[in-house]
């Protein structure tokens, strides 16, 4: 029998970075999938990695990661419409110098 940490570290946070690492667990998109037929002395040595890193994200930070998300597309959205009218400002004011 193991005494090695083999369990699912999952925290339910499966949302994926550039590096495509989990945010919630930090684990791969391959090691997630493939869990269930890793060997125990890879989900050990996962999990171990894991630990060394900190552990894993909490669901309450991780909601309120998703929840600033939301917030920065919102104004990333109204900047975007900010500058199309500077644009259009800076145009007409070319087009009256003339």
């Amino acid at each position: 029998m193991s005494t090695h940490d083999t369990r699912n570290p999952c925290t339910k946070l499966c949302r994926y970075d550039a590096a495509d690492r989990c945010m919630g667990c930090f684990r791969t998109r391959a090691e997630v999938r493939h869990w269930k037929r890793l060997p125990d002395e890879t989900k050990a040595a996962i999990n171990a990695r894991i630990a060394a890193r900190g552990g894993t994200v909490s669901k309450k930070d991780g909601k309120r990661a998703k929840k600033l998300d939301k917030k920065i597309h919102k104004l990333e959205a109204k900047l975007a419409t900010l500058r199309a009218r500077r644009s259009e400002l800076e145009r007409l004011v070319v087009k009256a110098a003339e």
